[in-house]
């Protein structure tokens, strides 16, 4: 079983946070300042996430009386999710930090999607569509004080084969991967929840939890070029493989 992440009673002292997911389509960038949201910028595209991230940093820090240098902590969503979202996010936040000797850190989506959801005393699985028929997906617990645990860490499966593994307990589903693949949500004790999947407010709360992560991409599934080198080295080391003529 995974480390709890609770409730106010468990935050570390007020700071400012400049925080971010672009691990989705659904991007979004907040400032937070002693717990509070200050402003959230919201980008639907995934591909405007690179050229609009600066601007939105830039328009959220000019509706308040402070800026980069008096960030206290640069915090992004560390993934599962896309591979060219994740480092938008992730490498502005690592040039934050460095520039201003400030630290950072990262935050599982899976877990802020579980977290927004709010619900507690109950099982929560957030589920994430990976497209080429695969579902990103973790289970967490939350009880009545709001202690999020992990049940299930991360995970990448067929979402038929996902769902199959999981208990007949109370469970409710979450995520754009759960509204995907909902005919699997079908035994008596599961449901939906809606959730709002813009997260960087999630993300932010999170932050401020002692047991954040690090600033680094949580990567569930292998890269592209990481199955490349594989097929690669298998065709070249196949038992099958006919030996040239000599």
């Amino acid at each position: 079983m995974g480390t709890g992440v609770g409730p106010k009673s468990y935050y570390i002292a007020p700071m400012r946070i400049l925080a971010a997911d672009t691990s989705s389509e659904r991007g979004s960038v907040c400032l937070a300042d002693d717990g509070e949201v200050l402003g959230e910028v919201r980008l639907r595209r995934s591909g405007q996430h690179s050229d609009r991230f600066f601007r939105s940093v830039d328009f959220l820090l000019g509706h308040v009386n402070f800026g980069l240098p008096d960030i206290d902590l640069f915090v992004a969503a560390r993934g599962p999710g896309s591979f060219t979202g994740l480092r938008v996010g992730l490498t502005a936040m690592q040039a934050f930090a460095a520039a201003h000797g400030r630290p950072a850190a990262g935050i599982s989506t899976l877990e802020a999607i579980a977290w927004k959801c709010g619900v507690k005393e109950h099982w929560i699985a957030p589920v994430i569509d990976a497209r080429r028929g695969e579902v990103y997906a973790a289970v967490y617990s939350r009880d009545n004080g709001g202690v999020l645990t992990e049940i299930r860490p991360p995970a990448v499966l067929p979402p038929d084969q996902w769902f199959a593994s999981l208990p007949d307990s109370e469970i409710l589903f979450c995520g754009d991967g759960a509204m995907r693949y909902g005919e699997f949500i079908s035994r008596p004790r599961w449901s939906f929840v809606e959730v709002d999947l813009y997260l960087a407010s999630a993300v932010a709360e999170l932050a401020l939890l002692p047991n954040r992560g690090p600033l680094s991409p949580l990567y569930v599934r292998r890269t592209e070029a990481e199955l490349k080198r594989e097929r690669q080295h298998e065709s070249h080391t196949s038992p099958n493989q006919k030996s040239p003529a000599i």
